[in-house]
């Protein structure tokens, strides 16, 4: 099957967040099965990011693909760079984001699976 359609949503301030964050979907909705969420790239130009939050019946996965990442993991800061994957479990929380001196996009593979499906 090829898919040829692209959805891309655009969010502001997402989980209190700074700026916008852009997520191009890898596959449809109607394409997702009842333990995905989500499947898709994000990107977080300098400035923007995914605010601090939990997850809740379910885990994330995210692989950087490109650009540097500022990665809180349950209160533990670090930096991310290409290549680096880490893995948020539920009743866990994290946030990224790109800093706003930053010379490139920050631009993730992000995968949403439901603990509980």
């Amino acid at each position: 099957m090829l898919i040829q359609e692209k959805k891309i949503d655009v969010a502001m301030n997402r989980f209190g967040g700074d700026g916008e964050v852009i997520i191009e979907h890898y596959i449809t909705e109607s394409m997702l099965n009842s333990s995905v969420v989500m499947y898709a790239k994000v990107i977080l130009k300098p400035g923007c990011s995914l605010g601090y939050h939990a997850h809740v019946g379910n885990t994330e996965t995210i692989v950087v693909l490109s650009g540097s990442a500022e990665y809180n993991d349950d209160g533990k800061k670090i930096i991310l760079k290409p290549g680096d994957i880490v893995h948020c479990l539920e009743g866990h929380s994290h946030s990224i984001g790109n800093a706003a001196a930053a010379k490139e996009d920050l631009i993730l593979q992000a995968l949403i699976i439901k603990t509980n499906a």
